[in-house]
Formats: C-alpha cells, sequence, structure tokens
C-alpha cells in the first residue's frame, strides 16, 4: 500500500516539474534567421530558415516582404519538442525557398515573432557568368515573346521552354506576372527533345497569352519551376532512388505599349485581321415572301483579340420590315498560339409588304496593327424582291360551285305528230289534248329534277365550306397545344385567310382585315419570344401564357366569325369571294 502511495507521489512531482518548465519556456525569447549559402547566383535559389523558441502559430511568419527582391517559393514549417533532464524546449521553424531576379546586395528584412524579431541578413548575389555555364546546367528555362513594341490591348504571345536533362519525378511551373495585363495560357503544352551545346535535353514548351491593359514601359516578371529530378550524384539505398529539389525562376522580359492613337475615334479594336460575313435562311433566290420570317446571321471574326474586345454589329432596316434579333454569342478559340474570336448575331425578319427591300450595309472600324492604320470590315448592301403570298400547302384546293347563270337549260322540242288523213276513231281534239297534257308532265318533271339538284348542290357547297374551316382549325388547336411557333404561324396563315374570304392573301394582310389588336399584339409577343433575344431571358411560364392568351383571342375571333349572317338567298363562293350568286 505505501509502494502505491510513494509511486503515485513520484508521478504527481514529476508532472509538477513539467509544468514548471513549461511555465518557464512559455513565450518567445528568440528568433534567428539564416540562408544555407551566401553569396548565391542569380535563377539559382537557396533556403532561408527562420527559427522561434517556442511552439507558435504557423501563420506567425509572414514572407511577403521579401517578394520585393526575390521569387518566393514554397514555404514549409514544422514544431519540435524536446526535453532534457527535465528541462522541455520547443522550437517552430519555417524553411522558404527564395531565388533572385537580378545581380547584386540585398538584405533580407528581419522577421518579428510574436514581439521579438530576428537580424537582417546580408546578401550578395552574383550575375550568372561568374558562375557555372547554361552547359552544365541540368535544368534551366528560356523565355521569348513575339512582340516587343504593341499597342494597348494587342495579344503578346510568351514562350516558356523548360529544359530538362534528368529524370523528373515532379514539378510545376507558373505563370508570368506582370501589372495592368490580361495572362492566360493558349493551347496545350508541347514535349519533345532537343540537344543544346552537345547535351540532350527534354523540352517542354508552354505559351501564353499576354493582353496589357496599360500603356508604357511594363515588365514581364519570369514564371517559377518548382521540382524533383533523379540525382546520379548519391548511391540509392535499396529500391529507393534519391531525388534532389530544383528551383529555376524565368528572366524578366519588357515590353512597350503604345497607347490608342489620339485620330482613332471608334471601339478600339486593334488586330492583325479582321472580317464580316452573313448567311440566310429561309430564301431563295434572293426573294422574300410577306408575313414569312427569314433569318439572318451575320458574323464578326478577329485575330489576337478575346471576344469581350469584338464590338456590337450595327445593323439598319428600314420600316417595311420587322425584325426580332436573337441573343449574340461569342467564343474564343487557339490557333496556333494566337486567339480568334467570333461574335455571331441572329436576326429574324419579316417583311410586312411587298416591293423591292434594300438592306443598307454595315461596316465594322478595328484598327490594322501592322500598318497602324484605320479600317473598316463591310458587309456590302443587299437588295432582295418580296411577293405577296400566293402558296400555301396547308390550305385546300376549293373547286368552285356551279354557277346556275352558266348553265344553258336547252327545252324539250316537241315535234307535233302528223295528221292522219286516214279514218281513226282518234279525233283530232283528243290528240291535241293528249299532247298538252304529255309537254305538262315532261315540263314538272324537268323542273322538279333541276330544283333538287340545285339544292343538293348548294348544300353540299355549304357542307364542304364548314368541313375545310374545322380542319384547319384542328391544325391552329394543335399547333397552340405543341406550343410550336413556326408551325402555328404555318397553320393561321391559311385558316385566318380563309375567315376574310381569300384563301391566298398573307398572314399580316388578313390581321389587318380583321383589325383585332389584341390578336396583333399577342402575334408580336410571339414573335419576339421566337426569334428575339427577349427568349433567352424569358421565364419558365411566360411561353405558356402566351400560347393560353392567344388561344383565347382565336376562339373569340371564330365564334364572331361563324356567328355572322350571310346574305339572303347566298351562297359565298371561295374562289370567287366578290360574287353572290342569286337563287
Amino acid at each position: 500500500m505505501n509502494f502505491r502511495s510513494n509511486k503515485t507521489n513520484i508521478f504527481t512531482l514529476f508532472c509538477l516539474l513539467l509544468g514548471l518548465s513549461s511555465s518557464a519556456y512559455g513565450k518567445v525569447t528568440d528568433v534567428t534567421a539564416q540562408v544555407d549559402r551566401n553569396p548565391v547566383m542569380v535563377d539559382e535559389s537557396f533556403v532561408l530558415e527562420v527559427v522561434a523558441n517556442d511552439n507558435v502559430s504557423i501563420d506567425a511568419f509572414d514572407s511577403s516582404p521579401l517578394m520585393k527582391d526575390f521569387v518566393v517559393g514554397r514555404t514549409s514549417s514544422s514544431r519540435q519538442t524536446q526535453m532534457v533532464n527535465f528541462e522541455t524546449t520547443r522550437t517552430t521553424r519555417w524553411s522558404t525557398v527564395l531565388i533572385p531576379r537580378q545581380p547584386g546586395t540585398y538584405k533580407i528584412p528581419a522577421f518579428n515573432i510574436e514581439g521579438v524579431s530576428s537580424r537582417p541578413i546580408n546578401l550578395q548575389v552574383l550575375p550568372v557568368s561568374q558562375s557555372k555555364s547554361t552547359q552544365s546546367q541540368d535544368v534551366f528555362l528560356d523565355i521569348e515573346t513575339d512582340l516587343e513594341e504593341v499597342y494597348l490591348q494587342q495579344q503578346v504571345r510568351y514562350t516558356v521552354k523548360l529544359f530538362i536533362a534528368l529524370d523528373l519525378q515532379r514539378g510545376s511551373l507558373s505563370a508570368p506576372t506582370m501589372e495592368d495585363a490580361e495572362i492566360e495560357q493558349v493551347g496545350q503544352d508541347k514535349e519533345y527533345s532537343e540537344i543544346v551545346n552537345g547535351k540532350r535535353y527534354r523540352v517542354i514548351e508552354r505559351t501564353f497569352s499576354i493582353i496589357p491593359q496599360k500603356s508604357g514601359q511594363l515588365t514581364v516578371q519570369g514564371p517559377y519551376f518548382e521540382g524533383e529530378i533523379l540525382d546520379n550524384s548519391r548511391s540509392s539505398f535499396g529500391f529507393f532512388n534519391r531525388t534532389k529539389t530544383v528551383n529555376k525562376v524565368g528572366k524578366n522580359l519588357f515590353i512597350r505599349v503604345r497607347p490608342i492613337p489620339t485620330n482613332y475615334q471608334h471601339h478600339w479594336l486593334p488586330s492583325e485581321h479582321v472580317e464580316i460575313h452573313n448567311e440566310w435562311q429561309g430564301i431563295e433566290q434572293n426573294q422574300l415572301t410577306v408575313g414569312e420570317p427569314v433569318t439572318r446571321t451575320i458574323t464578326l471574326t478577329a485575330l489576337g483579340v478575346v471576344e469581350a474586345q469584338l464590338p456590337e454589329i450595327n445593323s439598319q432596316y428600314p420600316n417595311t420590315v420587322k425584325t426580332y434579333p436573337d441573343q449574340a454569342e461569342t467564343t474564343t478559340v487557339e490557333r496556333n498560339g494566337t486567339f480568334v474570336s467570333q461574335r455571331t448575331e441572329n436576326i429574324a425578319i419579316i417583311p410586312s409588304e411587298a416591293g423591292t427591300l434594300t438592306l443598307p450595309e454595315v461596316q465594322v472600324p478595328w484598327f490594322n496593327v501592322v500598318t497602324g492604320k484605320t479600317e473598316y470590315a463591310v458587309l456590302p448592301k443587299q437588295t432582295f424582291t418580296v411577293v405577296e403570298s400566293l402558296e400555301n400547302n396547308n390550305a385546300p384546293i376549293i373547286s368552285p360551285a356551279t354557277n346556275p347563270s352558266n348553265q344553258t337549260t336547252t327545252a324539250p322540242t316537241i315535234t307535233q305528230p302528223a295528221l292522219s288523213t286516214s279514218n281513226h276513231w282518234w279525233s283530232i281534239s283528243s290528240w291535241v289534248l293528249l299532247a298538252i297534257w304529255l309537254i305538262t308532265l315532261i315540263a314538272w318533271f324537268i323542273s322538279a329534277k333541276f330544283s333538287s339538284h340545285k339544292d343538293n348542290q348548294n348544300g353540299n357547297s355549304v357542307d364542304a365550306q364548314a368541313m375545310q374551316e374545322k380542319q384547319l382549325w384542328l391544325k391552329v388547336q394543335a399547333s397552340l397545344k405543341q406550343q410550336d411557333a413556326q408551325t402555328l404561324t404555318n397553320n393561321l396563315q391559311p385558316w385566318l385567310a380563309y375567315l376574310c374570304g381569300n384563301p391566298q392573301q398573307s398572314l399580316t394582310k388578313s390581321i389587318e382585315q380583321l383589325g383585332n389588336s389584341e390578336l396583333s399584339q399577342q402575334l408580336d409577343t410571339l414573335f419576339a419570344s421566337r426569334y428575339g433575344s427577349s427568349a433567352a431571358t424569358m421565364s419558365k411560364n411566360e411561353p405558356n401564357n402566351i400560347f393560353k392568351a392567344l388561344s383565347s383571342t382565336l376562339k373569340t375571333i371564330r365564334d364572331n366569325e361563324i356567328k355572322k349572317p350571310s346574305p339572303k338567298g347566298a351562297v359565298l363562293l371561295p374562289m370567287y369571294p366578290h360574287k353572290v350568286v342569286q337563287r
């Protein structure tokens, strides 16, 4: 029992001593900073190590002051606790890879960790010429640009080549940096081999696009490479190969950016080549039809710019057409390291009257960076012939009813029987009465048959017209149910034209003849939702509401037209709507 008590007391004393030791070292009292070598060479990495004698937060170290003079690579951190003779020692260590860009003498500033600062370090950076040359390097970067002087927002192709003579285990290559510029990788990496000064290298080539957004003398900071390669100078242990870390930074380049010329007064579009063209859908032999939509697609293409730099295409149209522009589509692709941007605009055009339609030319100004002059991409004016709608495949062919006025009735010829001189029991008066009775009977028979034929003909004509109108209306209802604007337009034209008494007229003429403002407004909304830019922002239920309202309006128009009284004793002939045939 006493043994257990003594053991407990010893453990308590040990914990107390440990706590006292920890309290004695619970605050940072010393911060040191050192580099693994001094002097160093340009394009050669070295390691800066900062140590604090306490367990502190990893975020206590800030490497941002080093970015002014060095390329700051990966920073690693670690904590360590040691206990010697009941004394506990805690340390926090930060290791940062640095690469100098220019030769000279630099000062690594002091670092403050929880109120305690390290001493600054004077560092000597030697130029490459005083160190080993490229011939003996296992890894190095080669940087080049296609242009050293450009205009504002003109594309610069920036190419990085990474030369590796040993086996690469892993690696990462950063993008170049430049203030007031848009930098983006173009295309995929290329990989090939090349011999430099008698030494074979594996080459990884990467291309970037730099679009400066500010004029003046600008500096492009070279990219930074960090990787691990097999170290052949060290012996392997077992099945594991030894590797070493390699860090390289590309040289800085300078680009002169010219401002926009003072005499240029248009949307700024610097490029080597710009072109514009258009295509038509639904048109044949430069002929349009009143009320029938056609689609015009205008495409603007430019080299060396991104899609955001393309201007809107200013196309003008006369008052004799209705236009429904769709939302423009833009895209940017890469071709041989150069951006190719396109802007496509689709416009639905519906002629409202027959005649000659002339569309004015379209001009897009741009600045030629090769010649230094303002040029224009031109779409020539175009002339079309607009005709009335004469064909309707959906309208049934109605044969004209037989016009009784054109019929010729031949009266039956009655041949009087010759009187016989012979003696007959019939007297002359009997023959005369018989002839009169026969003539009357024949006349009554002919009259009754003709009247019955004409009544059946008129009845069949009225029934045929009702059936034809119903068939056309069923097609319109089907289009409304399917919410198909194009099919509805094709089916509306014959049905409305039939109601108006002229199956050959266009949809626009029928709407004007009916004079229904609700129908006109609803069809405009329908065309705008089908062809216009509002289709892209339309709510989910809005198309359903348009077709529902249009269905109600068309039903009202149909009821009103069917209930209209026909002229008494008259039959409406579809092929001759302006003639009335009296019975």
